[in-house]
């Protein structure tokens, strides 16, 4: 009754067979050498599936493929050196146009705090023209707090124009 009911086999497994003093002696010597660590059943990982598998999947997605790794190595093929000078001086013509924005962002938030200047004369019209577009972009993300007595857009836009400044400035080569 012991055996089935640890084992659901209806034949007990073959008895092993112990060494004897005698056969310890003789018996190779174990090497040192280091095993594989074992990783937890269900981290265990898969063999490899067979070529023929693995040859019979890239050809069904294959059709989906080539088009890519035609254009690929078509883009791998352009020698795009020529372009390196053009690219980075419109970088840096951008960098330097973000900054001049920045100024007149600026200017224009801190003429904003006073409430007695003439909005609809020149040159402060102009100034409200260039300005008020991408703060009210920016007030979409961030609206006015405390019943709209704070505004904390221009925050979000000078953090805005900092960080894709500091994305288009090119970095020094070491």
């Amino acid at each position: 009754m012991h055996g089935v009911l640890t084992s659901p086999c209806l034949r007990p497994p073959p008895p092993r067979a112990f060494p004897s003093p005698s056969t310890r002696l003789l018996a190779p010597a174990r090497t040192l050498a280091p095993r594989p660590p074992r990783l937890p059943r269900g981290l265990r990982s898969s063999p490899p599936p067979p070529r023929a598998a693995a040859e019979a999947a890239a050809s069904a997605v294959g059709g989906l493929l080539a088009p890519l790794s035609t254009l690929e190595v078509g883009l791998r093929s352009v020698n795009l050196a020529p372009l390196r000078a053009p690219v980075a001086a419109a970088m840096s013509a951008v960098v330097r146009w973000l900054g001049v924005y920045r100024e007149v962002l600026l200017v224009g938030v801190l003429f904003s705090w006073f409430p007695n200047i003439p909005w609809d004369r020149q040159p402060f019209s102009a100034l409200r023209d260039l300005c008020d577009p991408f703060l009210a972009l920016c007030r979409e993300v961030m609206p006015p707090v405390f019943g709209r007595k704070l505004d904390l857009s221009p925050l979000i836009a000078f953090m805005a124009i900092d960080i894709i400044i500091m994305i288009l400035r090119p970095q020094p080569r070491m």
